[in-house]
């Protein structure tokens, strides 16, 4: 791999994943130049969907006096005519070829990179589990074409939770509640999502919402035959205290519970931070990429949701009446607060 140093500093549009090398690869990325732009592609296939999206973008050269200062789009964008393009191959041979087109993009909120050199293209097909795709975009002004490719990993089973008839969550304090799955074929890395559902009646009004409990990221080598993961009640609580906010008297009662299981595939293993206790499968930049004459991810990101579960009568008790909890007005299993 030929890698040259940059000068200027690069900073990406799009990549939103941390990153734990499976292999002796180098971090670093190969660019010609330390001033000329450089496509930043985001693209993640979808398993479950007919429909797939691609974002390009380009680089920001950040002020290197201040650091800290978002960055200002370069001079130009990707206005140029642009041809997206993706192989689908099966056993060594190529079997479809699928074309994207430009697609207005949903407006996203403000944050520190800006957003309005940044290009959506889509296209409709379902993908062929145990295919390679390989991508292809095609500058034709200047001749450069950037290229990728990847392999969907296989699908992962849930073992538990599942949606058993007299099987419940229990986060109770001082115990870990465990996690456990098949990662099928392939490398990648693993996030697990709780979302608890309740309703709220405040001021005569009835309302539903929902607190998110955020796993950490666990790779798989593509040699276990089951995974785990686990998550403490004491982590349950204070994430439940943290993100309900206290309403004088407010009356609050858990509905049911959602978990999502997130595989990504290979490449985004290769986004994990080392220290995976501190990083989340969303919170950071880095500059890995498995991209030629480009940056960015071509990867794939699949889920599997398990709903309507139950928690313990134990674990609703302890969130009624906890030090940590007992504020927020959830009813115990006897409707009392």
């Amino acid at each position: 791999m030929n890698l040259v140093k940059r000068k200027s500093v690069l900073c990406v549009v799009g990549l939103a994943f941390v990153i734990l090398g499976l292999t002796s690869c180098s971090n670093e990325f190969g660019i010609n130049t330390s001033s000329d732009p450089v496509p930043v592609v985001w693209f993640l296939l979808n398993p479950d969907a007919d429909e797939q999206f691609l974002r390009l973008g380009r680089s920001f050269l950040v002020d290197q006096n201040d650091p800290g200062r978002p960055p200002v789009a370069d001079s130009t964008v990707w206005n140029l005519t642009v041809d997206v393009y993706l192989e689908e191959w099966l056993e060594g041979l190529p079997i479809h070829t699928y074309h994207f087109d430009p697609v207005a993009a949903e407006t996203k909120d403000s944050g520190f990179f800006p957003q309005n050199n940044l290009r959506l293209y889509k296209a409709d097909f379902p993908l062929l589990r145990l295919a390679t795709y390989r991508l292809y975009i095609h500058f034709p002004d200047d001749n450069r074409i950037v290229t990728g490719t990847t392999a969907l990993p296989g699908r992962p089973e849930v073992y538990d939770p599942v949606e058993i008839p007299g099987r419940k969550i229990s986060f109770q304090s001082g115990v870990n509640y465990t996690t456990r799955w098949a990662p099928g074929d392939g490398r990648g890395v693993f996030q697990g999502l709780f979302i608890i559902h309740y309703n709220e009646i405040w001021n005569g009004q009835t309302a539903v919402y929902q607190a998110k409990l955020e796993m950490d990221p666990v790779l798989g080598l593509g040699s276990d035959i089951e995974m785990t993961d686990v998550l403490s009640g004491n982590r349950f609580l204070e994430a439940m205290a943290k993100q309900i906010p206290y309403r004088e008297g407010a009356e609050r009662k858990v509905v049911n519970v959602q978990y999502k299981l997130f595989k990504g595939g290979e490449e985004l293993a290769l986004q994990i931070s080392p220290d995976l206790q501190q990083t989340t499968i969303s919170n950071s930049l880095n500059q890995y990429t498995n991209l030629e004459n480009g940056i960015g991810i071509f990867s794939s990101l699949q889920q599997i949701t398990i709903s309507n579960l139950q928690l313990s009568n134990t674990t609703l008790n302890e969130l009624a009446h906890s030090e940590l909890t007992k504020k927020l007005g959830f009813k115990d299993i006897h409707d009392g607060i």
